[in-house]
């Protein structure tokens, strides 16, 4: 069967794979990561691992059609060599691993109802279909290693599973944090045509470790908030992000100087003076995946 349904895990940090402790180093501390200060507060790191295991349990329901990838550039000096992605690749591999093998996991992560279901969830599916988590890694989960931000992270990753499969997907389904779900249906997806009711968003939110209302509301109100300034109120002027405060925005998050090199159905000017106007020339119902009007 051919693979038709894309699974995209939009990356924001790397964790720290090389850390001398590497064995009991499964990311459930914020220093097993290289964490910016806002990240802390909402215990950023254990979402991202939510973001990983609710995809593969995703990919694992729909294995015949579907490809996970997980998008990310090398965004820190720091990290060296090590990307956003093929961290996040590692660690989800090395944890699926060590409860398929019966190992005993830290208690940060044992205590962790929710992660642990989803793990075994999946565990129980690849024994049903009598595959290992290595096996299922290297026949479905791959990385995309150039995305600096969220509008990349969507259409590099359209762009690698072409590069894989020869194929467009027909459906997407990105795994994420639920306050960024606008900015990617509604912003991205609309920026390159791609029809939004064949994307299908599955949320999980920073989880602070206070549990008082009022300080909850505070905190995700904020979050809302910084998502408007920071993000959709930039896209809405720069559907692309091909001028000056998006663009500087990507290129402090590229200390090596990468370049995409992937086959694009249509090239990004820099900048891009009309969005409307380069949108309607070269990429509305034109795409591969644009909506057929009948």
């Amino acid at each position: 069967m051919s693979k038709t349904h894309l699974i995209i895990v939009p990356c924001h940090s790397i964790w720290k794979a090389d850390e001398d402790d590497e064995q009991e180093n499964f990311g459930q501390n914020p220093e097993h990561w290289l964490l910016a200060p806002f990240q802390y507060e909402g215990n950023d790191h254990l979402s991202f691992m939510m973001h990983s295991f609710l995809a593969i349990e995703k990919l694992v329901q729909n294995l015949a059609n579907s490809v996970l990838l997980y998008s990310g550039s090398r965004t820190k000096l720091a990290a060296k060599d090590l990307s956003e992605a093929r961290s996040y690749y590692m660690l989800s591999q090395k944890l699926l691993r060590a409860i398929e093998c019966g190992d005993t996991l830290p208690e940060a992560l044992s205590k962790h109802k929710h992660l642990m279901q989803v793990c075994t969830n999946i565990l129980q599916i690849l024994s049903q279909k009598r595959l290992s988590v290595e096996a299922l890694f290297d026949l479905s989960v791959e990385v995309e290693e150039f995305a600096l931000d969220s509008f990349d992270n969507l259409l590099y990753s359209i762009a690698k599973f072409n590069e894989m499969t020869g194929l467009y997907p027909s459906e997407l389904t990105i795994v994420g944090f639920g306050f960024k779900q606008s900015r990617f249906i509604d912003y991205h997806a609309a920026a390159i045509d791609f029809p939004s009711q064949s994307i299908n968003y599955i949320s999980f939110e920073p989880q602070p470790s206070y549990v008082e209302a009022e300080r909850l509301l505070q905190y995700y109100t904020g979050l809302a908030a910084q998502e408007k300034k920071n993000a959709l109120d930039l896209f809405k002027d720069d559907w692309y992000g091909t001028r000056a405060v998006l663009a500087n925005k990507k290129l402090s998050r590229n200390p090596f100087g990468l370049i995409a090199s992937y086959n694009l159905p249509f090239e990004l000017e820099s900048p891009i003076e009309s969005d409307e106007q380069f949108f309607q020339k070269n990429v509305c119902g034109i795409m591969p995946w644009s909506p057929r009007i009948l």
